[in-house]
């Protein structure tokens, strides 16, 4: 991935290089295309201890995306819903009005930071407890094998190792 800032391109390979690159977001980045966008907002979150989500997004009459906002997990407020319902589990209301966002807007398959609005109305995660905001989880490839085996069960793949020996 590479990143554009002022014509100065920084060449990311991991996600390692990204947190020790990206200190802070300026308008005019560019990336080239929405993954990158959602990697770059996600990667700056992480590491200043937020979370974000995928917002607005506005389309040309082609279709095309033009315009993606990516706001902080605690923008707006929760929706006021029927208390009469029963539900299984209640979640802790965690929305408090942050009105941060990052917009990106789309010109020729370039996707440029064009707005950024960084001021928060809440308090940071610690370093410690950044490893379970929501867009910052991720489970490595690795684990992710792991735990498919651990679903599948060795009796099945030990056999499946016999039948091809």
């Amino acid at each position: 991935m590479d990143y554009t800032c002022q014509g100065k391109i920084l060449e990311i390979s991991d996600k390692e290089e990204i947190f020790d690159a990206i200190d802070e977001l300026k308008v005019g980045m560019e990336v080239s295309n929405e993954a990158e966008a959602y990697n770059l907002c996600n990667t700056y979150a992480f590491r200043k201890g937020f979370s974000i989500r995928k917002g607005n997004i506005r389309r040309d009459a082609q279709n095309k995306v033009r315009q993606r906002d990516y706001f902080c997990s605690k923008e707006g407020f929760q929706s006021d819903e029927d208390l009469c319902e029963v539900k299984k589990v209640r979640r802790l209301d965690t929305r408090t009005g942050c009105k941060a966002l990052i917009r990106f807007t789309v010109d020729n398959g370039i996707w440029k930071i064009s707005h950024i609005n960084l001021d928060h109305n809440h308090e940071f995660a610690k370093p410690e407890e950044r490893q379970f905001l929501r867009s910052g989880r991720h489970i490595p490839r690795v684990r992710a094998v792991f735990k498919w085996i651990n679903l599948i069960g060795s009796q099945i793949i030990f056999g499946e190792m016999v039948d091809q020996s």
